[in-house]
């Protein structure tokens, strides 16, 4: 939609003010005034959702923790003084664009809250945090700009320069994450251009992101960080060649990634060598997509194969992602996936020969349960409701993205006029498991342990089921109601002690609400 802003001023919320501040000007000709606008188009996301999650600590009983397995670097998950959670999150994502002319646009994002911590009901205080008789005031909410760039039309293609987002291929490496109930976005201060060549589009770019929260650049190890001399961030040169050929219903090419940066920021990558020890990064990312459909059949896969170094130690490695989409009618579909994200492989030290763990990005999922909860996160401190949590101590209960995991996914849909039901069964291996007398790789810590029980670890990582009801209001408004249940492997019974951890099953249920426009 679009409004002229001379006109309608006095109709745009607050939010637009300092934006239209900034875009409203007048100059003089001659003896008069002029005035001057900009179209704004936008567009954008609302949701709310209500979680409840039972038996999150893989074993319904588990209330009081153990001492004696607590902190032991195995698997096991004290209850928080209860085995079971409920919690809401609220989000508003803004996409306000500035049109300038017909060859220059000012995109930007706007968020109200967090993807993750949401301000619904026990989120995002007051900086002092108020207790009044007569009400229960609303607690209100963060309103940040995640996201502006510009986009100017050239003879030889798009450029694009600011705070962007990144997306290539299924999202295993950048993942822009605008989908709706989506939570990590791929976001990088870059300058790009775009150039297509009938079907051949070429892309290079240089991207730099923020100092003091990702994981390469020069940190004194402490939180929150403090930049130090040197490299001082996280840069990344990519040159995007792709081909897509409507024709033929086919796309596909390479994301060349090159990322380089000092002393390690986030000191959890120095757990490859010494814990908390800087280390540098230099790799380079041949990340390989490609997309084909045949009428109501479609698959896609994505290779990313890295080579380089962390720290000095050799980082090769490679993972995959496949999926597969059969729309057998207009009511009908059936789809699956399967792919597979390297475990770290045990060593006799802490401090490995070669690196060979993958990360997918955490929007990257194959179910409800399995590769989206965080349930070691659940009992801790994973909201910004206390004011007395600094925010480096907070933990996200969604930060459980694919890895050391062998997967597969398939599951179906019914399609109603406004109505949509599903059905899906997942099911994981891990490909790396600790044994008796070496040093295995958490991956939730991300460290390494010696494995000192006596007892060898179990590879089945669990195997869930999920159903969906889904209510289409109309083309803007959806309502959604979930249900999962995860039926932990073996692989989570290794408390690295002599005691297994007891495991019975979680089940799951999600509440949403949602709108794009």
């Amino acid at each position: 939609m679009s409004l002229n802003l001379t006109k309608a001023v006095s109709r745009i919320p607050t939010l637009f003010i300092g934006l239209t501040l900034g875009v409203v000007f007048t100059f003089s000709v001659n003896s008069g005034s002029v005035a001057h606008a900009f179209d704004l188009d936008w567009s954008g996301q609302f949701w709310a959702e209500d979680h409840m999650v039972r038996g999150y600590a893989l074993d319904s009983a588990n209330v009081t923790p153990d001492a004696a397995r607590v902190g032991k670097g195995g698997y096991y998950i004290p209850g928080g003084g209860d085995a079971h959670a409920s919690f809401q999150t609220l989000f508003l994502r803004l996409k306000p664009k500035v049109i300038v002319n017909d060859n220059l646009f000012i995109k930007s994002e706007w968020w109200a809250g967090d993807p993750l911590t949401g301000f619904f009901g026990s989120g995002y205080p007051y900086g002092i945090d108020q207790r009044q008789f007569y009400s229960n005031q609303s607690r209100g909410s963060a309103l940040t700009v995640q996201r502006v760039w510009a986009e100017l039309l050239t003879d030889v293609g798009v450029v694009q320069v600011g705070r962007a987002p990144l997306h290539w291929g299924l999202g295993l490496v950048w993942n822009s994450g605008d989908k709706l109930y989506d939570r990590y976005q791929t976001t990088g201060d870059t300058v790009r251009l775009l150039s297509k060549f009938g079907a051949f589009t070429f892309s290079p770019a240089f991207i730099k992101y923020s100092t003091g929260n990702n994981i390469g650049g020069a940190c004194t190890g402490a939180v929150p960080c403090t930049p130090i001399g040197g490299f001082g961030g996280l840069n990344e040169y990519s040159l995007v060649m792709k081909y897509e050929n409507p024709d033929e219903d086919f796309e596909g090419g390479v994301n060349f990634v090159r990322r380089v940066s000092g002393a390690a920021q986030d000191p959890i990558w120095g757990t490859f060598g010494a814990l908390g020890a800087p280390a540098s990064l230099n790799y380079n990312v041949w990340d390989i997509y490609g997309k084909k459909k045949w009428g109501g059949l479609s698959f896609g896969a994505e290779v990313p194969i890295t080579a380089g170094d962390i720290g000095g130690i050799p980082y090769k490695t490679f993972a995959l992602a496949t999926e597969a989409d059969w729309k057998i009618n207009s009511s009908f579909e059936t789809y699956a996936k399967f792919g597979l994200a390297p475990g770290q492989p045990n060593d006799t030290s802490a401090t490995p020969a070669q690196i060979k763990s993958f990360y997918f990005n955490p929007n990257y999922k194959m179910g409800m349960m399995m590769f989206n909860y965080q349930f070691a996160n659940f009992a801790g401190p994973n909201t910004s409701n206390n004011p007395g949590n600094a925010a480096a101590v907070l933990r996200s209960p969604y930060d459980n993205p694919i890895t050391n995991a062998t997967y597969y996914s398939f599951g179906g849909a019914y399609h109603l006029d406004k109505w949509d039901f599903s059905g899906l069964f997942s099911f994981a291996n891990a490909q790396q498991a600790a044994v008796d007398g070496q040093f295995f790789y958490n991956t939730w810590e991300k460290k390494f342990y010696a494995d000192a029980s006596g007892l060898s670890q179990k590879t089945f990582l669990g195997w869930e089921m999920d159903y969906g009801i889904g209510l289409r209001w109309d083309d803007n408004f959806t309502f959604n109601f979930d249900l999962g249940w995860y039926f932990p492997g073996a692989f989570y019974k290794f408390s690295n002690t002599a005691v297994e951890n007891p495991i019975s099953s979680v089940f799951g249920a999600v509440l949403k609400a949602g709108i794009q426009f």
